[in-house]
């Protein structure tokens, strides 16, 4: 899992996993490059230049990448290096036991429908 410092600067940009590979917990990596093109189709429609709406993707997506990167950290670490003792949870302790693992964050799976999530 890792993720770059800046998703773009003039003249490159970092779209997809080329920008943040997250663990595949957070069944992102479609939605993610594609949040990412409709950003970069709506900055370069609205900035005054290329190299601002550069600075202005990179402003929104290194940051949903930094997100994207610790929330897979965080499913990583609650289902593969501290698992739960599946065998005796039901599926109730299993809805509690994930809500605590996402508690506090965003993600386009977990969201409830018309949430508007955007990272």
């Amino acid at each position: 899992m890792s993720r770059s410092p800046r998703a773009a600067r003039a003249p490159l940009l970092l779209a997809g996993d080329a920008a943040g590979v997250s663990r595949p917990h957070t069944a992102s990596g479609a939605v993610k490059a594609l949040q990412d093109a409709l950003c970069l189709e709506r900055v370069l429609r609205e900035g005054p230049t290329p190299a601002a709406a550069l600075e202005r993707y990179a402003d929104e997506r290194t940051a949903a990448g930094a997100h994207l990167v610790a929330l897979g950290r965080r499913m990583g670490r609650a289902q593969v290096e501290e698992t739960p003792d599946w065998a005796a949870m039901g599926q109730e302790e299993v809805d509690v036991w994930f809500r605590g693992v996402l508690a506090g964050t965003r993600h386009y799976l977990y969201e409830q429908p018309g949430a508007g999530v955007t990272a």
